[in-house]
């Protein structure tokens, strides 16, 4: 139906003769969007979803939860978002406002959601993070962290120490009633358990997370997150779900492999990534923990889906992540000519993601994305036979004014490529951002990981 749409479109009402034959290279075809660092409204959402319907994307990952904030109404918990959604000021880079924002969806407004979704072939995949990334849900019940101590929902981008004790058999208690109050709304295949950015500090001084290693024989705080994210997908299975984790919860390497996995930074090499450089291997030279973790984890049985941050993450820059690299970034993983086909068949899909720290209106939201994840879909739909981005220009430039009437905010041709100077006026805003001193607390949070 979306080809025939894209064609009329192209040539009116009087179609050429021709035939047709039009399938997709991946099942799972899936664009983001976090609500959690700002908030947008449901109108934004069903706008965004029916773009993206339009290029035959037919997954939402809805990141609704983070230190920022919980942005659904609870029935279980109602304290997440009476205490959770609700923080006192905006610190997100060079923006600051101590203005009280308290956002959160009614349920009536994720079911409307769901159901919206659903009628344009997207489901929603929502994902709560976890053990990191938690500080509005320990803002809410702090008795859930190894301190015990009250937490403030943050109003700056970061990644903090205090996340969820797995030591404590309440932790577990409360996510399993979290999960089945989410479940009654999110009735899907798939559900995300996030598992990034997850520093081990208060683990490797907490009495109840030393026990628990104890207990289960788990060699270091690694495997103490495999064996926590084991026991959610477990509960998870009970409600007919698939469970989809980020690729550092695989680092202990004892993951359940019917688990799903969502690479983000397989790619060594990333100078965004130089904080994993730091570990060192057997011999004590410098290493990746994830160098090839997409190979090793098709060989341990894994699905996996790929959203590596230099081809995927649509919240930077054009001048960083231009279209191009969005559009032609290898869905084959590295390291693996051995197992070829082993890896296409464990390799579910792609996806495209914006993170919103520094994105808090619609018209950038929609001029981020635009045609950044039409790229993606472009390319998750025919695959190798997606062509290149020159190929991929030419056909989204006859239907830009298309696109425009979806999303009347989307990036113009001018600067899906940008050149030298504007690339350099785009970059230097956006590093302003983040501090010296803010990215030093990155790569040291990510040591920790």
């Amino acid at each position: 139906m979306k080809t025939l749409e894209q064609l009329r479109f192209q040539y009116g009402d009087e179609l050429p003769c021709m035939e047709i034959e039009d399938k997709p290279a991946y099942a799972y075809r899936s664009f983001h969007i976090d609500t959690a660092r700002h908030f947008f409204s449901i109108d934004v959402l069903k706008a965004m979803a029916d773009t993206a319907a339009s290029f035959k994307l037919n997954q939402f990952h809805w990141h609704f939860s983070d230190d920022q904030g919980w942005r659904i109404e609870s029935a279980a918990f109602p304290r997440l978002h009476e205490i959770g959604a609700k923080r006192q000021g905006d610190h997100f880079g060079t923006y600051s406002s101590d203005e009280i924002a308290h956002d959160y969806y009614t349920r009536e407004e994720v079911r409307e959601l769901v159901a919206y979704c659903a009628e344009r072939h997207i489901e929603i995949v929502p994902e709560i993070d976890l053990p990191g990334h938690v500080t509005a849900i320990l803002a809410a019940y702090p008795e859930l962290s190894c301190t015990e101590k009250p937490q403030q929902v943050r109003t700056s981008a970061g990644i903090f120490p205090e996340i969820l004790c797995p030591g404590k058999e309440r932790s577990f208690e409360f996510l399993f009633a979290l999960l089945d109050d989410l479940c009654e709304l999110f009735p899907g295949k798939y559900f995300h358990i996030g598992g990034d950015e997850t520093p081990k500090i208060r683990w490797n001084a907490c009495p109840h997370c030393r026990r628990r290693m104890q207990e289960e024989g788990l060699a270091d705080t690694r495997q103490l997150q495999g064996y926590l994210t084991n026991r959610v997908a477990a509960h998870l299975r009970k409600h007919g779900k698939r469970v989809i984790c980020w690729n550092e919860a695989a680092l202990g390497e004892n993951l359940d492999p019917d688990i799903i996995v969502q690479i983000w930074n397989d790619d060594p090499k990333d100078p965004s990534l130089k904080a994993l450089s730091r570990q060192k291997d057997e011999n004590g030279k410098p290493t990746s923990p994830n160098q090839g973790i997409g190979a090793k984890l098709i060989r341990q049985g894994h699905d996996l889906i790929i959203s590596n941050m230099r081809g995927s993450y649509c919240d930077y820059p054009y001048a960083y992540i231009k279209t191009a690299m969005v559009h032609d970034e290898p869905i084959r993983l590295q390291n693996c000519e051995d197992i070829q086909k082993e890896a296409e068949e464990h390799t579910l899909g792609v996806e495209a993601l914006i993170w919103t720290e520094y994105i808090r209106d619609r018209e950038t939201l929609e001029k981020m994305a635009w045609p950044r994840f039409a790229a993606k879909a472009d390319r998750a739909w025919s695959g190798d036979d997606a062509g290149d981005y020159t190929d991929f220009a030419k056909r989204m430039k006859v239907l830009f004014s298309y696109l425009q009437q979806k999303a009347p905010n989307a990036a113009a041709p001018s600067g899906w490529m940008p050149g030298p100077f504007r690339a350099m006026r785009e970059m230097l805003s956006f590093v302003k951002n983040v501090s010296v001193k803010q990215r030093k607390s990155y790569a040291d949070a990510q040591d920790a990981v």
